[in-house]
């Protein structure tokens, strides 16, 4: 299919008639060869140079490199194709509609735009002065085919008289573009129909079934204004051939020799990851998807011992979460399932590095349901993520589970809530204690005291344009739905909000409360209505606010230095150079969408370098972190495992917090604030995050310039307050248990 369908949930047909299963090869015949005097009217502007001189721009350097990717042949152009594509229940032709024609160029190092070279198509008539009107135009959300119309980089004309022999002309910018970060550029122009100028295009192309499928194998695209006008910029799609247009450019450096992070040779990672110390050694083990369960040799390496452990023997497919709901110090694994037949399970640790599956006897339930989606007649809630929380502070885990959709039909799930008796039984909760049982699309849940008053708040992340839920705990096990009085349901535009999958927490400008990151998902053609990715900061009231200002308005990079990406996925939140701000990681689905990497400013705000970090990933999904190597800073996986090796003087404090007195033992929602040079600094102990993974329990907060800690306060689920007095040497683990006792070292007490 050459129409390249961006998301499975578009209302459009985007399919080339004739062209459904493969490449339409493309009409040589339509177009004869246009060089420099082809089709112009010599007699239509005799003063055709003297008005064109305006228009040959500035001078270029020599030595500049040629960005192409044509493979150097003009066979045609739309003119007499017979490409067409279906859209508001019509077949439109191609050939006849207004279209801007898009070449996409991707930049992977600083450089220097300094022009442009197309070979037109110039009709028979034409006046030499006509003008032939192209500009470099900013990237729109990275989906490979759609560029920003609006504030061009440049935009300028030459004329039909101007093309050399074989048609080509060469358009100056007024000043270079300087690109400092990876990424794409456009040259584009309107076209205005049939029998107007247009870009040649060659006649090979390296998709292998012409179907634009894949991210790398179409550059050229048509955004088609005046089609799908309820979408922000009409119909855009990719096809498979190149235009014969080339990027003029100086290369101002290049990559840099080492990264601030390096994959781990050898070793891959599904969708989602959840660090957890199953073996209680102290050193992070870690399961993905399958589920497959993988050992720290506490070398930098790791064991699969999937089959070891019994997971494989079990049955259980999906993804995990890890915690101790029986309380007997081993960490435990729900597996929840995104699937219209896989069943969730609950797998107990039998504390010897085996799981037994315990999901009947603790009154799990994934019920059958009678309904169809698709093929499958009857199914089960398709789970995308869970997160383990103390809801009623009586010192037993409960588990919130997050169901999601039927492609299908585009139907939800209600949500799985599972309260813990304490007895190795739970009882669900949907329904009752201000548990919604509407269904919806939820994505993702993450479980946080976000309002510091001593119990676990939940927020669950939503999906199809649906608003996100703050559930806010009452201190009782009772629970107030107030997204929107709190600023973190979305922002509402003609009745919809965003595509949010994950969410992350931190206190992002260090002034003592946590903040939150939510990733949204958001289409280029549905960019006036859909939730870009916010940073919602909290103030003293308690409520949440963007501080990404107008992203139209900034061309598409928001005041909180967020660039605008359709397919942001999940983000996760570190002081990753350890210099007393958290800095932001963000993942992106879909094929050759980039991982982005943000420096934290320490004021809300951050500053995008991708090409420093290393981080390489493609639709990546999924981020989860921890320092799984004991050197003191937090690595990151996300499909890829990469270690992170920042050169940094900041110091760093490591703990890992325990519950043995009232809380539940692995101290899960517990908050803990570590003050060292006159800032306090704040993070939580995970039961997952807001899509399906799960960072480390063993918390790290960078330090900065601060050699020792003066004091840190833990509040566990429930309310207790502990004070660990200081003061307390920095580049160090610590073990705080909640009876006040503090262990220094890796090795557990």
């Amino acid at each position: 299919m050459l129409g390249r369908v961006t998301h499975r949930l578009t209302s459009l047909a985007m399919c080339f008639a004739l062209a459904c299963d493969g490449a339409a090869p493309l009409d040589a015949g339509a177009v004869e060869d246009a060089g420099a005097d082809a089709g112009l009217d010599t007699d239509a502007a005799p003063d055709a140079a003297t008005s064109c001189a305006a228009s040959a721009g500035a001078p270029l350097p020599e030595g500049l490199e040629v960005i192409a990717y044509h493979d150097g042949a003009g066979v045609a152009t739309l003119d007499g194709q017979s490409w067409a594509v279906t859209s508001g229940g019509r077949e439109h032709r191609l050939a006849e509609a207004r279209a801007f024609e898009q070449a996409r160029f991707a930049i992977d190092r600083p450089t220097r735009v300094h022009g442009f070279r197309v070979r037109w198509a110039i009709p028979t008539g034409t006046p030499p002065d006509a003008l032939l009107e192209a500009g470099l135009y900013r990237d729109f959300g990275h989906n490979g085919f759609d560029m920003w119309r609006r504030a061009p980089y440049f935009a300028g004309t030459r004329c039909a008289g101007e093309l050399d022999a074989d048609g080509w002309v060469t358009y100056a910018l007024d000043a270079p573009v300087t690109i400092t970060q990876p990424g794409l550029v456009y040259v584009g122009h309107e076209r205005a129909g049939e029998g107007s100028p247009s870009w040649y295009l060659d006649g090979s192309t390296d998709a292998p079934d012409g179907s634009c499928e894949r991210f790398a194998d179409c550059r050229a695209s048509l955004n088609l204004p005046d089609l799908e006008r309820m979408q922000y910029d009409g119909l855009s799609l990719a096809i498979p051939f190149d235009y014969l247009v080339e990027l003029l450019v100086e290369r101002t450096g290049a990559p840099p020799e080492t990264t601030y992070f390096a994959p781990v040779p050898g070793l891959a990672a599904g969708s989602r990851v959840a660090f957890g110390d199953f073996d209680a050694d102290g050193w992070d083990d870690f399961v993905t998807t399958g589920p497959r369960l993988y050992r720290n040799r506490r070398d930098g390496t790791f064991e699969d011992v999937t089959a070891a452990s019994g997971i494989a023997a079990l049955g259980a497919s999906g993804d995990g979460v890890w915690g101790d709901y029986d309380n007997d110090g081993c960490l435990d694994l729900f597996v929840f399932a995104e699937s219209m037949t896989e069943r969730d399970r609950l797998l107990r640790s039998a504390c010897d590095g085996t799981f037994v599956d315990v999901t009947e006897a603790a009154g799990i339930a994934d019920a059958t349901l009678r309904e169809a989606c698709g093929a499958v007649p009857e199914v089960r809630a398709p789970a995308a993520a869970a997160a383990w929380a103390d809801f009623d502070g009586d010192g037993w885990l409960d588990l919130y589970v997050a169901n999601f959709i039927c492609w299908e039909t585009g139907a939800g799930y209600v949500d799985h809530v599972w309260h813990n008796r304490g007895d190795g039984t739970f009882r669900d909760l949907v329904g009752q204690h201000g548990f919604d049982a509407t269904r919806f699309t939820s994505r993702g849940v993450s479980a946080i005291d976000a309002d510091r008053d001593g119990d676990v708040d939940l927020l669950v992340t939503r999906y199809r344009l649906q608003r996100n839920e703050y559930l806010e705990n009452q201190g009782d096990g009772r629970f107030l739905a107030r997204g929107a009085e709190r600023g973190l349901a979305g922002v509402e535009a003609r009745g919809y909000f965003g595509h949010t999958i994950g969410a992350a927490w931190g206190d992002l400008d260090n002034d003592g409360d946590f903040d939150c990151v939510q990733a949204n998902l958001a289409h280029p053609r549905f960019f006036h209505f859909s939730d870009r990715t916010q940073v919602l900061l909290q103030d003293a009231t308690g409520r949440f606010a963007d501080n990404a200002g107008d992203w139209e308005a900034l061309d598409l990079v928001a005041a909180n230095g967020l660039r605008f990406s359709e397919t942001h996925s999940v983000p996760a939140l570190a002081d990753f150079d350890r210099d007393g701000i958290l800095d932001l990681v963000i993942s992106a689905v879909y094929d050759g969408r980039p991982t982005e990497y943000y420096r934290g400013r320490g004021d809300g705000t951050f500053a995008l370098d991708v090409l420093g970090a290393g981080l390489t990933e493609t639709n990546g999904w999924g981020v989860a972190l921890s320092d799984w190597d004991h050197d003191g800073d937090v690595d990151v996986a996300m499909r890829t495992l990469f270690t992170n090796r920042i050169e940094s003087a900041g110091h760093w404090l490591s703990v890992r917090v325990i519950g043995n007195v009232a809380a539940n033992r692995a101290a899960i929602g517990a908050t803990v604030a570590v003050t060292a040079g006159g800032l306090t600094r704040l993070r939580h102990v995970q039961g997952g995050t807001g899509q399906g993974g799960q960072d480390s329990m063993y918390l790290h907060f960078g330090l900065g310039d601060a050699a020792s800690v003066s004091a840190i306060e833990v509040t566990f689920p429930g309310g207790a307050r502990v004070t660990y007095a200081g003061p307390l040497e920095a580049d160090q683990h610590l073990w705080l248990l909640e009876d006040g006792a503090v262990h220094a070292g890796w090795s557990p007490p």
